[in-house]
């Protein structure tokens, strides 16, 4: 539609530019006279004595010779000395005075478009031609050479003088859309034509009257893509929910016309049913699924499993899955509804304290591996963290995802619902082993470990190892234990103390070595009367 709005001097300037008055071919005078005869071009009638009167074959169509018309005397031929006649004229004027009629009862007339001009059309009605313009047309500018030829319904908007016509095809289309807007009212069911379709609503047809249907007004599941849904010239049914007289516009609901499926699924389900349903997405905290066709509820997820730790959703649901799940909260009223598939099974943690006390031994498969620890699973809802640090006493041991450990409870948080175990605390330590084995005074022979500048570490048992200090190291001075000790060497030392709880182990190369020297001076005296020094 044109933007072109309806101002008098306006059209008054393009009635006087398109619709000029011919001067010459203002009709005379009327007369009424038979068809004496008929050929391609003119058709001669005769009016009484003296009067010939000729006129145009192509205004005679709908005549023949012997039948009597009116005409009107628009000139004369004085070469053959006869008038000339136009029957045209006479039913213009006769289209002028229906067309006067036409505009005083405001009834709708049919004409032709003739031609298209700047600013509109000449519209030829009852032999008249009007002008109508392109913002009273109905017609898309890009279409109006399409429109040249046809026939097109209208109403006289008004006629100025000289018989300048005025017409309007958009009062055509607001009168019958009055009409038929009078007729309907809030709550009828009514078939529409798609029109459009856009991303929030379809744009429809309700006879000559616009109808829209928001996305929201579709059906009661949530709708995401319209053109995936309907096609242009599809016709559907919606409920009026709401007029717009000043517009004439139409809002329409689909989802009227079926019962919301909450107010079904209020009747049907209640908190604690366990009920199936339908996968239909997943999002980061959680699952949607659908109980009844536009009735979705949420597994939130942290309802899938019992424990605390973050669940892996796609390991318990995929979209399209069917699953059964538990009603937890219900309010349809507010649509809301939430479920949970944790619920189905007696929550583990309810009497952790009795099976899962500290130091009870248990089995489960390693469902979960981190650079600092493995996750053992127990039981649905129930997993064991294992650090590194206790998979055992001494050696390097690595597990993989399926693997089956058995282990002790070494923590229990019930609180925050946490299990800690050790596998290396199903045998005893090395300490506990060395600590019966070994006594202060035992003298051993061991070999060197690692030496450092404050002393020599070695090796005792698997596991445990001896600390020699640096000035027990000898009993020579010796400024770089480097210089006098390798790695790997052998060593003769007494144990000189045991500290349980720093599980540590100190000997003396030292002392060991003085004793040997005591008691061979010993030997000596006893045998000789001297010492070894004085011999």
């Amino acid at each position: 539609m044109s933007n072109f709005d309806y101002q008098n001097d306006d059209f008054e300037a393009l009635l006087n530019e398109y619709m000029p008055v011919n001067e010459e071919l203002k009709p005379r005078k009327k007369v009424t006279g038979t068809i004496a005869s008929m050929d391609r071009t003119f058709a001669y009638l005769e009016a009484g004595e003296p009067m010939t009167v000729r006129v145009k074959s192509d205004e005679l169509r709908n005549y023949n010779e012997g039948d009597t018309v009116e005409v009107f005397i628009v000139g004369e031929d004085m070469d053959e000395e006869i008038l000339i006649g136009s029957r045209k004229r006479v039913e213009a004027e006769e289209g002028f005075e229906k067309l006067k009629t036409a505009l005083e009862n405001k009834t709708i007339v049919t004409g032709k478009i003739t031609k298209k001009i700047n600013g509109g059309y000449i519209v030829e009605v009852y032999h008249q031609d009007g002008f109508l313009p392109n913002s009273l047309s109905e017609i898309p500018l890009k279409e109006g050479d399409n429109f040249v030829g046809t026939e097109v319904e209208v109403l006289v908007k008004e006629i100025k003088d000289k018989k300048k016509v005025l017409f309007s095809r958009r009062d055509v289309v607001s009168m019958r859309e009055m009409a038929e807007l009078e007729t309907l009212k809030l709550g009828d069911v009514v078939e529409a034509v798609v029109t459009e379709i856009l991303d929030f609503g379809l744009v429809t047809k309700i006879g000559n009257l616009k109808g829209f249907v928001h996305i929201s007004e579709v059906s009661w599941k949530k709708t995401e893509n319209l053109k995936s849904m309907f096609k242009v010239g599809e016709v559907i049914k919606g409920e009026i929910i709401e007029i717009d007289p000043k517009r004439r516009n139409i809002k329409l609901s689909m989802k009227a016309l079926v019962r919301n499926p909450w107010d079904i699924a209020s009747e049907t389900f209640a908190i604690g049913d366990e009920v199936p349903g339908k996968v239909t997405k997943l999002v980061q905290y959680g699952a949607f699924i659908e109980l009844l066709d536009g009735v979705e509820g949420l597994i939130h997820i942290s309802d899938f499993a019992w424990n605390k730790k973050k669940v892996n959703m796609n390991e318990y649901v995929k979209v399209g899955d069917e699953v059964t799940v538990k009603i937890t909260e219900f309010e349809p009223n507010e649509r809301k509804l939430k479920l949970g598939i944790k619920q189905l099974s007696k929550n583990p943690w309810d009497d952790a304290n009795d099976r899962y006390s500290i130091g009870t031994v248990l089995t489960g498969k390693v469902v979960e591996t981190k650079p600092f620890g493995i996750f053992v699973k127990v039981e649905e809802g129930v997993d064991v963290f294992i650090h590194n640090s206790d998979f055992a006493w001494t050696g390097n041991k690595k597990y993989k995802i399926g693997d089956e450990v058995e282990f002790k409870v070494i923590e229990l948080n019930l609180d925050e619902q946490k299990l800690k175990g050790s596998i290396k605390d199903l045998t005893r330590s090395p300490w506990e082993l060395a600590a019966e084995k070994y006594s202060v005074g035992d003298v051993v022979t061991k070999e060197i470990k690692n030496i450092q500048d404050f002393g020599l570490f070695i090796k005792l048992e698997p596991g445990v190892d001896g600390f020699i200090p640096s000035q027990m190291a000898s009993r020579e001075i010796i400024k770089n234990l480097k210089d006098k000790f390798t790695p790997g060497d052998m060593i003769e030392a007494e144990i000189i103390e045991i500290d349980s709880k720093k599980e540590r182990i100190k000997l003396s190369a030292k002392k060991l070595q003085f004793d040997k020297e005591k008691q061979e001076q010993a030997e000596l005296l006893a045998k000789y009367g001297v010492s070894s020094s004085e011999k």
